[in-house]
């Protein structure tokens, strides 16, 4: 008769199991994850080339000196200003669709590479114009821009009325001596 099991036995998991299923798990992400890695690496070259990545590693090593010189900096009414528009943007990068932008960056980029490659053949004469509008592609992009410059001049007019309003004689006796 056999006999019953009193102990079972554990399986030790070796060092090296434990590395060779890390590496496979990173592996597995690279595979999944290229496209964004290549950008990345591409970003970093980029980074790299202009010495941008020398500038920011020397000022993350200074730590806490370069925090006190922009403090002081920021504190100066010469840099207000730009530290103001500065926030703006911060603000207004909060507000944006990123995701709404990635074709127009993916417009330009590609309109980019074929200028630089000379692929665009350029538009002289109404002529040409007028054929160039006939384009569905075109034709949506301008109505793009021209809904744009219509909310464009929409605000401009706006800022330039609370402008005229703030500057007018009875806005400045309101603020003046009673």
């Amino acid at each position: 008769m056999a006999q019953a099991i009193r102990r079972v036995a554990q399986h030790e998991i070796t060092e090296e199991q434990v590395f060779y299923e890390a590496q496979m798990s990173i592996e597995d992400e690279l595979v999944e994850s290229k496209d964004a890695v290549i950008q990345i690496l591409k970003l970093a070259r980029r980074l790299h080339e202009t010495e941008f990545l020398n500038m920011v590693t020397a000022l993350l090593e200074q730590g806490t000196d370069v925090l006190e010189i922009v403090v002081n900096q920021a504190g100066k009414p010469q840099y207000a200003k730009g530290l103001k528009n500065v926030m703006g943007l911060v603000q207004m990068l909060g507000v944006l669709d990123v995701s709404s932008l990635s074709g127009v960056v993916q417009a330009l980029t590609n309109t980019t590479e074929r200028a630089e490659n000379g692929d665009i053949e350029p538009i002289r004469g109404p002529i040409k114009l007028l054929g160039a509008m006939r384009d569905p592609d075109v034709g949506l992009a301008l109505g793009f821009a021209f809904d744009f410059l219509r909310a464009l001049g929409v605000q401009l007019r706006v800022q330039s009325q609370s402008h005229a309003v703030q500057n007018s004689p009875s806005a400045a006796d309101e603020g003046g001596h009673h």
